[in-house]
């Protein structure tokens, strides 16, 4: 095989250029040497979206030191896994998470090794732990607050199950240099986010991400954004975004994530890409040209989605202006304190709200008494708390002590099936990393992978859509030696039937196990197998991107 078929079917693999040194000998030209762990009898998937074929692979240490035909290799001396009826795959990269301090806190990483994720990206949506919420931990992650290689050299010692990399997000830059002001930065405010950034991004940060939709990153200007994009400028890295409308104003908050992307590397990822509410369903047309635009102009642009119509994230997003305007724990304390406040709010959410309070379910909750209301509607919540209202129900919720998490039904089958169809589009979970049998939350936790394979698969190749969950999410964020299946790539590798890969996850039981996955491999060492009497190896690591 000549290196220009192997290269053949990704649309951005020349990003991992760099590691064209490894594709040298070909991959039939090492042999199996005594003491490596020897994959026999696959149907290998590479990752590069060519067709698979059967093959043996060979791993040393934490490295895949040979691929051949099946029956190529001498076994003498060999760890020898059979893996007749099923396909070896390279892990999966999940290019949207939360997991920033889970990574340090559930080491285990349960809810991604059972998908078969073996990379992790956090500090999505302009959120980086380490600059906002460290400063009140109670663990030793509060030594890291405003110190990105700090916080990277913990959550290292933490052993994480899986590899990671990390965001530097926008909303934490700002609450940590300029609190919850509405306002722009000062000179010595913006220098300040600046060098916080440039630090990050010297010590490893992936990229830079915002979320224009939460507090404080709505009160930024298109200009401030872009005047720290622009450090991205010659790293390879970058800008992520939760854009500031995905429903109404959708096409111009796309336009604008286009504008901020190019003032930084001209590189660009659109975060759970979606439109929410009938009334925008039909923008997706438009959304799509736009991004075909910025392609044609040299942008480098993916999307990411995971496969489900109810999105989850803060049950205060819904509170409308001016209440959507003040701090979390501002907006708290006074519902707690000033009963007129809270009948303002309950009747703004009743006349300025959503009218869909039947398709807003909560997920979770810190708060132990709002367990029996996980995965019940805000209707359901208002009977259940003595028949009041929907909307009373919210501001009970809200003026709980901490904000919790709901579930949001406003995105439509088709579209999302449309997306996941794109080739450009790769997949997320769009959550933290969770412990096994954990309850609340959204099943994406636990089911995205699986769930975007089954959807995916419908209208596109298995070796496509793999390609699109491994070395396409691998290019984009310039985590290199991963994502392919190849001689000198490190060994995160799939053992799968992909047939039967499906997830049992819903909103009732988010935990469920997914089907089809044999073992999970992270840099050679077993991380994950069904079989909860096999003993596996944390064996994640840091990804410093330079």
């Amino acid at each position: 095989m000549n290196r220009r078929d192997f290269l053949k079917g990704t649309l951005t693999f020349a990003a991992l250029m760099p590691m064209a040194k490894l594709f040298a000998a070909g991959s039939g030209n090492s042999a199996a040497a005594p003491g490596d762990l020897l994959f026999t009898n696959v149907q290998l998937y590479d990752g590069t979206g060519k067709a698979p074929f059967m093959a043996d692979v060979a791993v040393r240490g934490d490295k895949i030191a040979a691929v051949a035909p099946s029956g190529t290799f001498n076994r003498t001396g060999c760890t020898v896994i059979d893996g007749r009826g099923k396909a070896l795959v390279p892990g999966f990269i999940d290019v949207h998470t939360h997991s920033d301090s889970a990574l340090y806190r559930i080491p285990s990483a349960d809810s991604k090794l059972m998908q078969g994720v073996t990379t992790d990206i956090s500090g999505n949506c302009g959120t980086s732990y380490y600059l906002a919420g460290a400063k009140g931990a109670k663990d030793a992650l509060r030594k890291a607050y405003g110190n990105f290689k700090a916080y990277l050299d913990l959550v290292e010692k933490a052993s994480p199950a899986v590899n990671c990399a990390h965001l530097c997000g926008h909303n934490s830059l700002r609450i940590h240099v300029m609190g919850y002001e509405n306002r722009r930065p000062t000179k010595e405010e913006m220098r300040r986010m600046k060098e916080l950034l440039a630090d990050a991004l010297a010590n490893g940060a992936a990229g830079f991400s915002s979320g224009l939709y939460y507090l404080p990153g709505k009160f930024a200007d298109t200009e401030e954004v872009k005047e720290l994009a622009s450090l991205l400028k010659g790293t390879g890295k970058p800008y992520t975004t939760h854009m500031r409308s995905e429903s109404d104003t959708i096409l111009e908050a796309l336009a604008e994530a286009i504008e901020i992307a190019r003032a930084g590397d001209n590189n660009l990822e659109v975060s759970h890409f979606k439109t929410c509410f009938q009334r925008n369903w039909g923008k997706l047309d438009r959304a799509f040209e736009m991004i075909a635009e910025a392609r044609r102009s040299g942008m480098n642009v993916l999307e990411d989605r995971y496969p489900y119509v109810y999105s989850s994230t803060s049950l205060r997003v819904i509170v409308p202006p001016p209440f959507d305007k003040v701090s979390p724990a501002k907006l708290c304390g006074r519902l707690k304190k000033d009963a007129a406040y809270r009948a303002e709010l309950t009747e703004a959410l009743r006349t300025k709200g959503r009218q869909d309070m039947d398709r807003i379910l909560l997920v979770s909750s810190p708060v132990a008494k709002h367990r029996p209301y996980y995965s019940k509607n805000m209707v359901e919540i208002g009977q259940m708390m003595g028949g009041i209202s929907p909307q009373e129900a919210v501001v009970n919720l809200l003026a709980s002590g901490s904000s919790p998490s709901a579930a949001f039904g406003s995105m439509n089958e088709d579209n999302m099936k449309r997306i996941l169809a794109d080739p450009y589009v790769v997949c997320c979970t769009d959550s933290s990393i969770r412990a096994k049998n954990s309850r609340g939350g959204h099943p994406r936790a636990f089911g995205s992978f699986p769930l975007f394979f089954r959807i995916a698969s419908k209208s596109c190749p298995y070796a496509e859509v793999i390609r699109r969950m491994t070395s396409l999410p691998a290019a984009k964020f310039n985590i290199r030696g991963r994502g392919v299946i190849a001689p000198g790539f490190f060994a995160d590798l799939v053992l799968i039937d992909l047939d039967s890969y499906d997830s049992k996850a819903d909103f009732a039981v988010v935990s469920r196990v997914p089907t089809g996955i044999e073992a999970v491999y992270v840099n050679g060492q077993l991380a994950y197998s069904p079989d909860p009497g096999v003993k596996t190896v944390r064996a994640g690591k840091v990804l410093r991107i330079k």
